[in-house]
């Protein structure tokens, strides 16, 4: 491959303007495509294949024309009067119908109105009217009580109460500004009235707000760091542009995309904070060892020699982080799949662009690539030095001695990094996992205060109602446990009209059912609320005593499943558990579910190629291992801030976002083994050519362990040092890059790009620069160690360009031979 990439290098060099033509053409295409068949990104997050969406289309089904209860854009009003006083207060009562009133004659697609109205005056009208249906029905009072007390829309002390109402739209999602703009009017009135008015619900979150200035802090950022990698303005540049160009082609390309599939509006801003820092780094990488090679290369030839050999490492990194990103669809839920297929696709055109643009460019600049110098930057000598004539003084780098003071102390050093990671590691045992509600939003936003309103009010469980689907198409009508129900309905029957058994099975299957999950522990109450017009399906509501953001409310789903299955073997009928609850804490299972075996996967296969990279057993291993010391001090120390609060640096604290392990575990990986491939590729350069030169120059004097040990620690000290620099670079590049992430309005986004930057700075100062070239010095000569049976077994992968090296070399000493003999012939 390296070879291949050489002549890739250096024909995008000498065809300079065909290439940069070509890539130009591509981002004007891609542009104008996305301009033409664009559609708009969603807001929706795909999910199926989970039981409680399997138990949402049975209830759509069942329940033709009620909707997805799941999707359904419901909003919930509350109202809260001052200290002192209730909603009751004539004042307070004017208050609130001033709100009603406004929505109700101004809110477009008002529906669901059936909770709708002041709650003082609704509250108790709904809880007679169900008392007397159900006494109606025969049912106890005790038990029709107990139903309408958990439907009351006013709190016991008068205090709190709420109304509910639904915007007729296709989803939460396509509610429009306008809705909220009434909705919001509406409650400005009940507050300038004295009454404090909060709104939440499915139907009332803040549209997905996305900040461009993320983007623009972190190209400025990467652009200084670079100034001081190069000390050049010009080549400074080239890294940022060329990253552009990529993650420019790659986020219109998926643009494009939806014409022909819906994707949500965050799967661009995950492609392009992935593709600026990895298009940057990679831009980096091929330019830093251009740098290198055209001190003893014509320029065509370094250009190449740069593609040939960093080139190779870029592809193998590139490879990695698009393994990592395309693998998220073993989780097998469609948005998370996109995102990962959407990055990964960035990243491909971040590849190619480094592989062929920066060559193109460098045919352009030539020898003013690095123009634009910076007096005192990067080893440029300042300009009274030059007017003085005074030489530049070489001191050891900043890298190098890093390296010889691990050298000097590498078990201190592993002892440190394992310690302290390990360390940071220990809140991950804490972690939370929730997707988003009106519970764990900020404390400051309207969503929040009507959900902690609604549960000081009627509990906590009443933001995380469960929503039961029955269905009794196979009930069985001589089941034991329906008996008695089935018994109650005859003796209760008039003369002359006797009760079908099946249908009072049916009805009997829907009491039993209700009866038995009011006894599941951690249910505050359950109530059926609906049957169909075929009468063989119900809903039953059941309200949890806990909230949607607590771990308990997690395992009360569970009862239910349990419970639900029990029933069936008892009665034939088919119990599904649905509502937004059920459907998140689906999704959080499925994502906690798929760790294990994504992380076998990723890392698993990683450590294969590594194997092959590096011929070594050791070397893989220890990247591994502190891979998972690295993304799990970067989890502690997320859990620590954003979960937990830490030093009170967020200011609402809530369990993480549940898709964001997953997520965070790829990427991180991904650039985790580019820090690893550009570093020990250098050190493993070095190290063959000193065995070559051992081989080629024994020295008898030397022993041959020593002199391999020898080797090990001088290709450690010099590799580190020819490397450490531009990997600096290009850690602090990601780390600037996802930090300035923070600054986006949605919290998924803030806590991934704090997420990713504490990962980065963890991989890159602590693994990558610490524990892996100290545990090269403890191993020595174990450090290159594999077994012959192994070694035959692996493809060999040369991504440090060794052959490429040879065959260069061995091409520039018979160019030399030849000169040297026209020489002599001329002279």
């Amino acid at each position: 491959m390296a070879k291949f990439l050489f002549k890739l290098g250096r024909w995008s060099f000498q065809h300079k303007w065909i290439v940069i033509v070509l890539w130009l053409v591509t981002l004007a295409g891609v542009a104008g495509a996305a301009v033409t068949f664009q559609k708009p990104f969603t807001n929706d997050f795909p999910m199926g294949n989970t039981p409680s969406i399997d138990a949402t289309y049975s209830l759509v089904e069942k329940f033709p024309g009620e909707g997805n209860p799941v999707s359904a854009a419901g909003v919930n009003v509350v109202f809260s009067a001052p200290e002192g006083q209730t909603l009751a207060e004539p004042q307070n009562s004017a208050a609130i119908n001033r709100v009603v009133d406004h929505i109700e004659a101004n809110l477009p697609d008002l529906t669901g109105t059936e909770r709708f109205g002041n709650p003082v005056e609704v509250s108790p009208a709904l809880q007679d009217s169900v008392i007397a249906m159900m006494t109606e029905q025969g049912l106890p009072e005790e038990t029709a009580r107990a139903d309408a007390e958990n439907l009351a829309l006013l709190s016991d002390d008068g205090r709190i109460g709420y109304t509910t109402f639904t915007i007729d739209v296709p989803s939460s999602m396509d509610v429009t500004d306008e809705h909220r703009r009434v909705v919001n009017e509406a409650m400005d009135l009940g507050r300038e009235a004295g009454v404090q008015v909060e709104a939440g619900g499915a139907g009332f979150g803040d549209p997905i707000m996305i900040k461009t200035s993320s983007e623009i802090v972190g190209l400025i950022i990467a652009f200084i760091v670079l100034i001081f990698t190069f000390g050049s303005l010009v080549a400074a540049g080239l890294p940022v542009l060329t990253a552009v160009v990529g993650v420019g082609i790659g986020v219109l390309t998926i643009v494009i995309a939806t014409a022909f599939t819906d994707l949500n509006n965050i799967t661009p801003v995950l492609a392009v904070m992935i593709g600026l820092a990895v298009g940057i780094d990679y831009a980096l990488f091929i330019l830093s060892r251009y740098r290198s090679e055209r001190e003893r290369m014509p320029a065509d030839e370094a250009a190449g020699m740069a593609v040939g050999t960093a080139g190779s490492a870029v592809v193998f990194a590139g490879a990695t982080v698009i393994v990592a990103l395309a693998a998220l669809a073993i989780v097998n839920i469609e948005f998370l799949t996109a995102m990962g297929l959407s990055a990964a696709f960035t990243v491909f055109v971040a590849v190619l662009v480094a592989l062929t643009f920066i060559p193109a460019l460098l045919g352009v600049l030539r020898d003013r690539t690095f123009a634009g110098r910076v007096p005192g930057v990067a080893g440029n000598r300042r300009k009274r030095d030059i007017r003085s004539n005074r030489p530049r003084r070489q001191k050891p780098t900043m890298g190098n001695r890093w390296i010889n003071f691990v050298r000097r102390a590498p078990g201190l050093v592993m002892a440190v990094v394992v310690l302290s990671l390990g360390a940071m590691s220990y809140p991950v045992l804490n972690m939370e996992l929730s997707l988003p509600s009106d519970s764990t939003s900020n404390l400051d936003t309207t969503q929040r205060k009507s959900a902690d309103l609604m549960a000081e009010g009627f509990g906590a469980g009443v933001n995380a109602p469960f929503l039961v689907i029955v269905d009794a198409d196979e009930v069985n009508a001589d089941a034991p446990a329906l008996q008695p129900l089935i018994l109650a309905q005859e003796s209760m029957a008039t003369e002359g009209e006797p009760v079908e058994r099946r249908e009072a099975a049916v009805t009997a299957s829907f009491l039993h059912t209700v009866g038995q999950l009011k006894n599941v522990g951690g249910v505050k109450h359950a109530q059926l609320i609906a049957m169909n017009a075929d009468t063989n399906a119900a809903q039953i509501l059941v309200t949890p005593l806990t909230g949607p953001d607590d771990q308990y409310t997690a395992q009360v789903s569970h009862a239910l499943r349990e419970q639900g299955m029990q029933i069936t073997d008892a009665t034939g009928v088919e119990i599904g558990l649905t509502g937004l609850t059920a459907v998140q804490m689906d999704i959080t299972e499925r994502l906690s579910g798929a760790m294990p075996t994504y992380l076998a996967v990723v890392v698993g296969l990683a450590i294969f190629l590594l194997l092959g990279v590096f011929r070594s057993v050791m070397v893989p291993l220890v990247a591994g291992l502190g891979f998972l010391l690295s993304v799990g001090a970067a989890f502690g120390l997320t859990v620590l801030v954003w979960q937990e609060g830490l030093w009170d640096l967020v200011n609402t604290p809530a369990p993480l976002i549940s898709f964001m392990p997953i997520f965070l575990i790829g990427v991180t990986f991904g650039l985790a083994m580019d820090y690893q491939v550009f570093l020990v590729t250098r050190i493993r350069e070095h190290y063959i050519s000193l065995r070559v030169q051992e081989r080629e120059n024994p020295d008898p004097d030397t022993p041959r362990a020593i002199s391999r040990l020898n080797a090990v620690d001088q290709s450690t000290v010099v590799g580190f040092t020819r490397g450490a620099r531009v990997v600096t670079a290009a850690a602090l590049i990601m780390i600037a890059v996802f930090i300035a992430f923070i600054d986006q309005p949605l919290p998924f986004i803030q806590i991934f790009g704090f997420a990713l930057g504490v990962g980065v700075l963890f991989d890159a100062f602590f693994i990558r620069m610490a524990l892996v070239p100290a545990t090269m010095f403890l191993m020595g000569n174990a450090t290159w160690w594999i077994p012959r049976w192994l070694n035959r077994l692996i493809p060999h992968m040369d991504i440090e360009g060794t052959a490429l090296e040879k065959e260069w070399e061995a091409r520039h000493a018979a160019e030399e031979e030849h000169r040297k003999k026209m020489d002599t012939v001329n002279s």
